[in-house]
């Protein structure tokens, strides 16, 4: 499920109960920021921009897969720990690593790069449909 499902606003039907407090819908930034560009100096500075960031992103990205990757590869072992150890010293030891591992998983520094990336990804996806559809626009009037 995408950010964006998860934010959906929620529909009331009839009247509004009292005490009804609506979540707010929050948007990102760069909506607002990277408007629809007017000019060839916009354009550029929107290429500026993704040029710069997306520097960024691919070294987080690489980062983030291959944590993500291994987390993967971990869950395939875990499946295939016993459920029931045999004696207490196998259940310990089983324990031990599960507890590990989920500390990894919620490792503040790790989910904030993760966050970090896919806010990356949805900005530079937004600032390169920016820059396509004004290029398109200045094809269309070239050509007529």
């Amino acid at each position: 499920m995408t950010d964006q499902e998860k934010r959906k606003p929620e529909l009331l039907n009839g009247h509004i109960p009292a005490g009804h407090i609506p979540k707010p819908i929050v948007m990102p930034d760069y909506l607002a920021k990277y408007p629809a560009i007017q000019t060839n100096e916009m354009r550029d500075r929107y290429k500026a921009v993704f040029n710069d960031q997306f520097a960024e992103y691919k070294e987080l990205s690489v980062e983030v897969h291959a944590v993500l990757k291994k987390f993967d590869e971990l869950d395939a072992l875990l499946r295939q720990l016993p459920h029931h150890p045999e004696n207490i010293y196998e259940q310990e030891r089983i324990s031990k690593v599960l507890q590990e591992y989920k500390k990894k998983k919620n490792d503040p520094a790790f989910l904030e790069k993760k966050e970090r990336c896919e806010y990356l990804k949805n900005k530079l996806s937004h600032i390169k449909q920016r820059i396509q559809d004004y290029d398109k626009v200045m094809n269309w009037n070239v050509q007529t």
